[in-house]
């Protein structure tokens, strides 16, 4: 009896995240995936994590799937885990491509495709069914990275652990992440010759000006402010270089105004139909409510004894003179 409560415990404690099925691919035997780093993707938000074999007709591909907090972790370890030779591809979310891979960031989920270009709709069907599927908005801090970056080389910090794998000359005391900073990397230039770019959001300016002394003062760093963001260019080959690039990161507000959304009751014509129909219900209320009292009336008149109604009584006034 212990062995077999004992048996069962793995069933309840860790159920699948994949489906069984996807098309006519059938799921294999699930196991626990490691992380590639396990630090940083801690600090990505890593909850569950599991690699599955799919299998028909003798052919047999594998499935990894990486479930995190929220969309920025997934895009996170999608930066990370992305190799620099993959190229775009036509899939849903974050994705990319390699000669026998897929990569695809979706909502809270990174899923690696090993040994199969896997199609949309088998996609859509994976995600349609995969466990605690989440989705939240990714931040806009990389879209404030210049053009011409190298290809796959951004990478996304959240704390001490990212900052000391992608950007180790800064230190934690710098960064000040117990201000809510997030901070994007990437290189440019070629191989050799290369300006790392660092940049820094905070969730307000006077936040990213005080910290703008700190940053001045890491060895190698050409520093910038703009709005709440501070931008680092590294290791540049030239001042000019630096320069050139550290110019091309401009932070631009943006308000959202609330948008007046169209309804029927804009509708000068729906007014006035509404209005006809009122009329109608308040005039056959009207019809009603009189016929019910007419009857009502005409039933008391007949509820006398004899079911004639009231004697008249005549006075023959006429009669005396």
């Amino acid at each position: 009896m212990r062995s077999l409560f004992l048996f069962l415990i793995p069933a309840v404690v860790w159920p699948a995240l994949l489906p069984e099925t996807i098309g006519h691919w059938k799921r294999g035997e699930p196991a626990v995936a490691a992380a590639p780093d396990p630090k940083v993707w801690a600090e990505y938000g890593l909850r569950d994590a599991e690699t599955s074999p799919y299998s028909d007709a003798g052919q047999t591909f594998f499935i990894t799937a990486w479930r995190f907090d929220d969309a920025t972790g997934a895009m996170a370890a999608f930066d990370d885990l992305v190799p620099a030779d993959a190229r775009k591809a036509a899939l849903m979310g974050l994705s990319a491509e390699t000669a026998t891979d897929a990569f695809v960031a979706a909502g809270n989920y990174l899923l690696h495709f090993k040994g199969y270009k896997i199609h949309g709709d088998e996609l859509s069907h994976v995600v349609a069914t995969i466990a605690k599927y989440g989705y939240s908005p990714l931040p806009t801090l990389p879209n404030y990275l210049p053009l011409g970056a190298r290809p796959y080389s951004e990478r996304y910090i959240t704390g001490p652990a990212s900052l000391a794998r992608f950007a180790p000359g800064i230190p934690p005391s710098t960064a000040a992440f117990h201000f809510n900073a997030e901070a994007v990397v990437a290189k440019y230039g070629a191989t050799g010759k290369e300006t790392t770019l660092v940049i820094f959001s905070y969730p307000s300016m006077e936040m990213a000006r005080d910290r703008l002394p700190h940053f001045q003062q890491v060895p190698g760093a050409v520093v910038k402010r703009s709005g709440p963001i501070v931008a680092l260019a590294m290791n540049a080959p030239g001042a000019d270089d630096a320069e050139r690039l550290l110019s091309k990161v401009k932070y631009a507000a943006t308000v959202t105004l609330p948008e007046h959304v169209q309804n029927q009751s804009d509708n000068t014509g729906t007014l006035f139909l509404n209005i006809f129909i009122l009329c109608l219900i308040l005039v056959a209320m009207c019809v009603v409510a009189g016929i019910v009292v007419g009857g009502l009336r005409i039933m008391l008149r007949r509820s006398g004894p004899s079911g004639d109604g009231e004697p008249m009584i005549s006075l023959h006034i006429s009669d005396r003179r």
